[in-house]
Parts: structure tokens; C-alpha cells; sequence
């Protein structure tokens, strides 16, 4: 055995988290791939990952130390484990072989699996029997009841390790539950042959903590890893143990486990006896035997004692809710349980004074729900309305009911109280959850112009809203960057915790009632973590949306990510704050809107962890188009001109390639070259040029047009 210190499992951290894995030792295992991606794509993870791995080694050797003095054994930790089954066909997983799967990680972190007679003799008095164990989620995070199991259907064929897709319900997988309160296991179909990967100790945000797992790895899944030991192996790091060879081939290299020999690369296939390598050159030789290296399922049977001592010191300082969660426990049941569990109606808002309330009635109870009063309130009793609702709804199901209508007094911030009572004509055995309440606005609608610089210190602006349905990172206002003045506003991408979340910076009600043209003009600033030029990266989006039904649709007008979207060039991987020249002005054009009812207009951001947006000087406005311009439909003022010129059209031509001025003689004197829609007129100054006869050029993607520019 050697002796190995902190200081060379900090410095073999340093150095291994500083390139990928390469070779073979990918195909089985992409931690290590997996947690770089992660920390060049969120480096402040890398220094809480790097604090969180010292203090567990510092800890781990005071808890041995304890532990030889005193003679003494831990309680036993009980992880509440939820599987998360996300493939195109759930056939090919059973509800049998994840019991299996689970009754194997039990036992090897007992220790009591039949096969660890093949631990040989030198061994045999470091073989841990570990006092982890695992139960199946009894509840959801909502504590309603479950079966540990929750299966998607997804529409992706595989999941690649470099990204969070599984993780996610919006790209195709399945949302983690509560990393506080249960271990997150996915089960899928992995891309670039691994057969799973896990998160570290501070090495990942909490949506994404846990274990992925290709479902081939299962018991009874494809020889040789179809024993259930690639989920043993990859609940080793989540609980902060390194592969045993520590990533490198060179024998200083160190896992930061005392009692594993050094070796100098990972095992594959099956091996008996005594195997010696350019580390371990004597007997006893490698640990070939060890859960963390790469040795087939049916010859990897042993955690030593001090990978037993790190696992649970990781448990108690940063696993430690998973020990006091009830996660595992089962739901207390009751007859009678009716409950509000949403308000669906209104979204926040309602663009008229009248509205009919809609909510989730939910059967929490073990009888069929018949019958139940609902009763809405406004602003303390204001207004009331009373719903008698009946139909037939099973146990643990739900269905959407619309109340009878309200009316608010006034515009202004409102609250609506949603009382379930009487279920069945009767008590309510957990009336808990019969009362629901919501938050809403009512504003009445204004025509533009519409300006707003958020210069304001009240944040949302009158009539404004953010709608932040993750309860994290929301638009927000800040001084720390600004186009003009001293304010704008800001969705801090680098900051959030959740990928694929959607939040809303939403304008007050608007009826545009005349003009011949209309756009919102807004000054935009981005950036991104990762190379703004690959393809394959989900970026942050941002969108312009407008809802013709007071939110509850939206269709979208402008849509931007990546390297559209960025006004800095370059990655960036510290929170971005723009200059003052990487803003830039966009435009939504709002014409169709015109007359033609009241919209709501959005920004939406989709968060993906790249980095901040910034958004200011926010314009919406009509045109009124001259009868001469409406006629002609090109129009050149002022013309005779002494200077400056403006070049109009009506209606705008699909597509403009650019405008060119000639002197009489041929000779081009300036040039605007276009590729885009929407601009209100095009600017041209003449003060420079001799008097006389200009030919005005404009090239549109079928034909040229021109017309004569006397300058005086």
C-alpha cells in the first residue's frame, strides 16, 4: 500500500480537470469529460467544486482518525432515489429490472454481495461494508404518492454526455426532482459508447445533480457490464470517489484514497489472481477488483474502507438533506381531500374588467370526488362568486374548472382567493390545501407612442410585468450597464441555476387604433459563454412575442440566439456587462397590428446557461405615411434639396439589396448596402457635392429603380 496526501490529490485535480480523459477510458465512464464540459461552460463551478473536494478530504481523514480511536460504526444512511426512464420505448426497461438494479446497489454498498469471494487474501481486510443504503421515492416533489419510477417518452434517439438534454423536460427528458431531497438516477440511451456519467460534489448546478445511466447497463442488460455495477460505479463519484487510477497514466497520479494501490491506467475486462502494472510491480498488485476502475460487472466487487470513509463524510457535509428527507417515506392517505392545486386563469393579468376564473380541482383523497363548493373572492371580499361544481374524479386525479365570472372595481394590482369547501357534501378530512390565492394586474390599455428606459427605481414600470414561472432568475433591472442614462434591464444567464426555463418581461396592454406603419425599437446587448460558433450549442433565445388573448398565446415576431443575438464577438466566460458600444437597435415591425384590436407584447428569454442579455430604451410608435408617398409608393424629400435627402417607401419592397447615388456623368458618389425589411426611410447628404442633376439608384431583388435628385 502507499501513503498518499491532500496535497497530490489537489494537484492530480488540478491537473486531470485540466484536459479530457482520452483513449478507451472514455467509452465506459464520462465523468471526467462530462464535469470539464460543465466547468467551460460555468467556470465559477470549478472553484466551488475544488473548495468542496478539500474540505471532504480534510474531513475524511479526521473522521478516520475518529473512528480507529473510538471503535466505532455509523448509523445507517437512508438515500430517498427516484429513476427518471426517458426513452423512445419504455418496453425496453421493466419496472423488475430497476428493483434489480437497486437491490444490487444496495447490497455491494452493504457489502454483502456473494461475489466478493473473488477479492483476493491482501485485500480482503480493506473490503468496506458501507453504511449507505438506498430506498425507492415513495412521494413526488408535490408529495403526492409515486412509485419511484417516473417514465418520458422522449422523442430523441440518445443523449450525448456534453450536454443536459436528459435533464430536462423541454429538450426531451425528464426535470430532476429536488436534489435536496431525493437522488436523481436517469435511465437512457447514451451517444459515444459510454455507459454512464455522474455529477461531483460541487460540480454541478442543482437541476442537474445526479447520475445518467445507459439502459443497456441495467441488470440482465448487454454482457459484459449487465450485472448493475456501471450505477455502483457512477453513484461512487456522485458521492465524491475518483476513478482509481485518477484519470492519468503515470504513477503519481492519486485517486486521494489511502488504501488504493497506485496504478497507471484503468482495467478492462476480467481478470483472477495477483495483476501487476508499472505502478504496482509486487504483490498484491492492482485493485483491479475495485467498483471505480473499468473491469467487467462481474469482476469489480469492492470499496475499500477509506472510499467507505469519503462517501459517507461527502453524505454527511454536502449530501446531508437527502439524510432528513421524506422522500422515501409514504404518503399519509385520506377519504376526503379535495384541493385547489392551480389557478390557471388569469395569467398574472386581465385585459378587461370582467373574467371567469379557472382552477385545477385535484382529488387528493381515496374516494371519488362527486361534488364541492368553490368559492372566489376578490381583494378581501370585494366580489365573490360561488361555483357548484359536480362530476366524478378518481383519486390522484385532477381536472380544470371555470368559475362563475368577476368583476374588478378598478385598474391596479388585485387578488383573487380560490376556497375549495364541502367535498361530497361534506368535511374536508386536509383542508390544507383547500385554499389557493393570486396575485394579478389590470391595467387599461395605451396607444403609442410607448417609451420606457427603466430610469424609473420602481421595477416592473407601471403596467408592466415579469412572469417568472421557475421562481429563480428573473428580467430585472440594474445600473450596472446602460445605452442611455444610468438604467436598463437584464436576464442574468450566468447566473441561472435551471436550463430550457422561459421568462417573460411582459409591456402594458397596447391598441395601436391608426397609422400607416408601426415597430417597436428596442436596444439590445448579449454575449455567450461557449464559441458563439458551434452549431450544435443550445443557446440562450430571445424572443418578441405578441398575444392577441391577454397572454394565455403567443406568436412569436422575433426570434435571436447565438451569434444573431451577441453584440460581443468573442466568448466570454465572466458575467458580461456591456460597453457602450456593444449595444445595438433592433426592430419588430407591428404593422399588421394596426386597427386591429388590443395586443400584449413579451420578451422572452429561454435560458441555457450562456450569459447575460441586456435590453434598453424600449420604443413602440406608428407611422402616418405623406398621401403624395402613399400614392407614388417611393418618394425622395426634400427634392430640389441643399443637403441631406430621405429616401421613402410604401409599402416597404420584400427586399432591398441597396441604394445607389450617380452624378449625371455615371460616377457612383455613395452607396447604402441593405439586407433587411422595415426601416422607415434611408438618409443621404449632398451638402458635399456640386449643384446639378444626381441619378438616385434603387436595386430590390427584382428589378432597379431610379429617379433624379436635383441638388441646389
Amino acid at each position: 500500500m502507499m501513503n498518499k496526501n491532500l496535497q497530490s490529490l489537489i494537484t492530480c485535480f488540478a491537473f486531470i480537470l485540466g484536459c479530457l480523459v482520452t483513449g478507451k477510458a472514455q467509452d465506459r465512464c464520462g465523468t471526467m469529460p462530462a464535469l470539464e464540459h460543465t466547468f467551460k461552460k460555468n467556470p465559477t463551478l470549478r472553484s466551488r467544486f475544488e473548495v468542496q473536494t478539500r474540505n471532504i478530504q480534510q474531513a475524511a481523514r479526521e473522521r478516520k482518525a475518529r473512528q480507529q480511536a473510538l471503535r466505532i460504526t455509523g448509523a445507517t444512511m437512508y438515500i430517498p432515489v427516484v429513476f427518471h426512464v426517458v426513452l423512445t420505448n419504455q418496453a425496453w426497461v421493466t419496472d423488475a429490472q430497476i428493483q434489480s438494479q437497486l437491490d444490487q446497489l444496495n447490497r455491494d454498498f452493504a457489502g454483502l454481495n456473494p461475489d466478493s469471494t473473488r477479492i483476493p487474501a491482501a485485500f480482503k481486510p480493506l473490503f468496506a461494508k458501507t453504511n449507505i443504503q438506498f430506498k425507492l421515492a415513495q412521494r413526488t416533489p408535490g408529495n403526492e404518492p409515486s412509485t419511484g419510477i417516473e417514465r418520458v417518452t422522449t422523442f430523441q434517439q440518445d443523449f450525448d454526455i456534453n450536454d443536459s438534454r436528459v435533464k430536462y423536460n423541454s429538450t426531451g427528458g425528464a426535470d430532476a426532482w429536488d436534489n435536496t431531497r431525493f437522488f436523481n438516477v436517469w435511465i437512457t440511451n447514451l451517444s459515444g459508447g459510454y455507459l454512464g456519467y455522474a455529477t461531483m460534489p460541487g460540480g454541478a448546478i442543482a437541476s442537474e445533480e445526479g447520475v445518467v445511466i445507459k439502459y443497456t447497463a441495467l441488470p440482465g442488460g448487454i454482457d459484459p457490464y449487465d450485472v448493475g455495477r456501471t450505477l455502483v460505479h457512477e453513484s461512487g463519484h456522485y458521492f465524491g470517489l475518483n476513478h482509481i487510477w485518477a484519470d492519468e497514466n503515470f504513477c503519481n497520479a492519486d485517486d486521494g484514497i489511502d488504501d488504493t494501490p497506485r496504478q497507471g491506467t484503468y482495467t478492462s475486462g476480467c481478470w483472477n489472481g495477483v495483476k501487476l502494472d508499472t505502478c504496482a510491480k509486487a504483490s498484491p498488485g492492482i485493485m483491479y477488483q475495485n467498483y471505480m476502475d473499468y473491469t467487467n460487472d462481474a469482476c469489480m466487487v469492492m470499496f475499500t474502507e477509506d472510499q467507505k470513509i469519503r462517501m459517507e463524510t461527502t453524505v454527511s457535509m454536502y449530501r446531508a438533506s437527502l439524510l432528513t428527507s421524506n422522500g422515501a417515506d409514504p404518503v399519509i392517505a385520506y377519504n376526503l381531500d379535495a384541493s385547489a392545486k392551480s389557478i390557471t386563469t388569469p395569467l398574472q393579468r386581465i385585459c378587461s374588467p370582467a373574467f371567469a376564473p379557472v382552477i385545477t380541482l385535484r382529488n387528493n383523497g381515496a374516494m371519488t370526488l362527486t361534488s364541492a363548493t368553490i368559492i372566489a373572492t376578490l381583494d378581501g371580499g370585494a366580489a365573490a362568486s360561488t361555483t357548484s361544481w359536480t362530476g366524478s374524479l378518481p383519486a390522484l386525479s385532477e381536472t380544470p374548472v371555470t368559475l362563475n365570472g368577476l368583476t374588478v372595481a378598478e385598474p391596479g394590482a388585485h387578488v383573487l382567493t380560490v376556497v375549495i369547501a364541502s367535498p361530497n357534501g361534506s368535511t374536508d378530512e386536509n383542508a390544507g390545501n383547500n385554499t389557493i390565492t393570486l396575485n394579478f394586474l389590470y391595467q387599461l390599455p395605451v396607444s403609442p407612442p410607448l417609451t420606457e428606459s427603466f430610469e424609473g427605481s420602481a421595477f416592473p414600470p407601471t403596467g408592466w410585468d415579469i412572469l417568472n414561472p421557475d421562481q429563480n432568475i428573473g428580467w430585472s433591472r440594474t445600473t450596472a450597464a446602460a445605452r442611455t442614462g444610468t438604467s436598463s434591464v437584464v436576464i442574468r444567464n450566468f447566473d441561472y441555476a435551471f436550463n430550457g426555463q422561459k421568462d417573460y418581461l411582459r409591456l402594458p396592454l397596447i391598441n395601436i387604433p391608426s397609422g400607416d406603419s408601426a415597430f417597436m425599437t428596442f436596444q439590445v446587448a448579449a454575449a455567450v459563454i461557449t464559441d458563439p460558433k458551434d452549431s450544435l450549442n443550445a443557446f440562450d433565445t430571445l424572443e418578441v412575442l405578441a398575444s392577441r388573448d391577454c397572454g394565455a398565446t403567443y406568436t412569436s415576431l422575433y426570434k435571436k440566439g447565438g451569434s444573431n443575438l451577441i453584440t460581443r464577438a468573442a466568448a466570454t466566460t465572466t458575467s458580461f456587462v456591456p460597453t457602450f458600444n456593444e449595444w445595438r437597435k433592433d426592430s419588430v415591425n407591428l404593422t399588421p397590428f394596426i386597427n386591429n384590436g388590443e395586443i400584449l407584447l413579451a420578451f422572452a428569454n429561454t435560458n441555457q446557461h450562456e450569459n447575460n442579455i441586456y435590453l434598453d430604451d424600449i420604443n413602440v410608435y406608428s407611422l402616418s405615411i405623406s398621401p403624395v408617398l402613399k400614392t407614388k409608393g417611393f418618394l425622395i424629400t426634400p427634392n430640389p434639396t441643399t443637403g441631406r435627402i430621405t429616401v421613402q417607401f410604401y409599402p416597404y419592397p420584400a427586399f432591398i439589396k441597396g441604394i445607389n447615388i450617380f452624378s449625371s456623368t455615371g460616377q457612383k458618389l455613395a452607396s447604402q448596402r441593405l439586407n433587411s425589411t422595415g426601416s422607415s426611410g434611408y438618409s443621404f447628404d449632398l451638402s458635399m457635392f456640386a449643384s446639378g442633376v444626381y441619378i438616385l439608384q434603387v436595386v430590390l431583388g427584382d428589378k432597379v429603380i431610379t429617379q433624379k435628385v436635383i441638388k441646389r
